[in-house]
């Protein structure tokens, strides 16, 4: 049972987030992320009314990124928002192109496209796009060897799996220094 029971309630608004990576021919990544939001009541405000079960947002994220997880390029759409305005902050992401997937990671969001730089919505998808692009590629290199050879920085640490003291870690590294 995944949850307890819940008291009876009315569903008013729901988030949906897809995240899908891809191993591209080109020795490439992508990951591409989709965020809808929709309503059960009429929202509206001076510039949109949206109607129940309307998609207030419908919002797109794609990074691809090669073996090192520096981010080669990236595309963004923002096919509905409540504001004429914010479609205008998806060109703010393009300054994401050539960072790298890395510990400080989030760190790096918040400096380029947070807050009044960017867009919340889309900045909130980089989060799961992180996640999916790890989950997509260490297999990979895990069957090449290399997962093996030399852990990931961060990965060391990075959940309760991963502590240095713990099974995995033990079994994929041997001889990584206990600390």
């Amino acid at each position: 049972m995944p949850l307890t029971a819940a008291v009876e309630r009315g569903v008013l608004h729901r988030r949906t987030i897809e995240v899908v990576g891809y191993c591209r021919q080109d020795q490439l990544w992508d990951v591409e992320a989709h965020l809808t939001d929709s309503k059960t009541n009429t929202y509206a405000n001076p510039w949109r009314e949206v109607l129940p079960g309307e998609l207030v947002h419908d919002m797109w994220l794609r990074l691809t990124v090669d073996a090192s997880f520096t981010i080669r390029a990236l595309d963004v759409a923002s096919d509905k928002s409540p504001y004429p305005a914010c479609p205008q902050a998806t060109s703010a992401f393009a300054r994401l192109v050539g960072l790298t997937i890395e510990p400080g990671w989030k760190k790096k969001l918040k400096e380029q496209v947070g807050g009044a730089a960017g867009c919340i919505h889309l900045a909130e998808l980089l989060g799961p796009i992180g996640s999916v692009m790890f989950q997509t590629i260490l297999p990979l290199l895990y069957d090449k060897g290399a997962f093996e050879k030399h852990p990931r920085p961060g990965l060391i640490d990075s959940c309760y799996a991963y502590r240095r003291s713990g099974e995995v870690v033990k079994r994929f590294w041997p001889n990584l220094p206990a600390e």
